[in-house]
């Protein structure tokens, strides 16, 4: 029933925004709506660092591993090291997270084996080592309905925030302020890449409209996600690029 509330609420904030209006993006805690909030602070914060897990809010209840509807890919390991490692292993992200300033808020209550005994156990789930890469839910991490993916089509308007955790390369944004566990992301994905976006933090401000297929995000990687996700047509890259995004940080 809870995942059912929150795909309605997303649904909801999406027939908003096509509409013309606005949504705001609660922490998980409070899940009211999906969308935009307040500007984070310019830059993100110098570090105030916890140990690599954080307390968990959720069941201790096993998470089942998902074997269906998804697809391998491959991942390299950064280099050099920006930082040190959880437990030694790129993939599990940095032994030190940030409890402070934008990230840390979006990092509370994240727990990156959540559910998992052991990083043996989750990376033998989620990590694919025919493809050296993670199993990502198909297609493209979207809520599944009677196997179909829950997705529309919005334009995201001047002004709007929208940020991402990762290289900065690809084609998935979410609304600025999104809790990582809603994200559904590996941990990994929390790695510096580049010393000057720290824990792979980009924020953008949207400066001229583009279309966006936007959706609920299916629960993945021992997070409980259903946060709302932008997938683009051109890569991150080029819509700044074209002017389309401004980055922030």
């Amino acid at each position: 029933m809870r995942v059912l509330r929150h795909v309605l609420v997303v649904l909801g904030s999406l027939l908003l925004l096509c509409s013309g209006g606005s949504a705001v993006a609660q922490p998980a805690a409070g899940f009211v709506a999906m969308g935009l909030v307040p500007a984070a602070p310019a830059g993100t914060p110098s570090d105030q660092h916890s140990t690599g897990s954080r307390p968990s809010s959720g069941s201790s209840r096993p998470v089942p591993c998902p074997t269906r509807d998804r697809v391998g890919g491959t991942n390299m390991a950064p280099g050099p090291a920006q930082q040190r490692y959880f437990q030694g292993d790129w993939r599990l992200g940095p032994a030190y997270l940030p409890r402070t300033g934008a990230i840390g808020r979006m990092l509370e209550g994240y727990q990156r084996l959540d559910g998992y005994r052991s990083s043996a156990a989750f990376l033998d789930c989620y990590w694919n080592e025919r493809t050296g890469g993670w199993w990502y839910p198909y297609p493209d991490g979207w809520t599944l309905l009677n196997g179909e993916p829950l997705k529309t089509t919005v334009t995201l308007r001047a002004g709007q925030k929208v940020d991402l955790f990762g290289s900065g390369f690809g084609h998935f944004l979410a609304p600025a302020g999104t809790p990582y566990t809603e994200r559904a992301l590996p941990p990994g994905n929390l790695n510096t890449l580049d010393p000057d976006y720290p824990f792979g933090y980009h924020l953008y401000r949207v400066t001229k409209p583009f279309l966006v297929e936007a959706g609920p995000i299916r629960p993945w990687f021992g997070q409980p996600g259903q946060g709302l996700q932008y997938l683009t047509g051109p890569s991150i890259p080029q819509l700044v690029a074209a002017g389309n995004l401004t980055p922030l940080n």
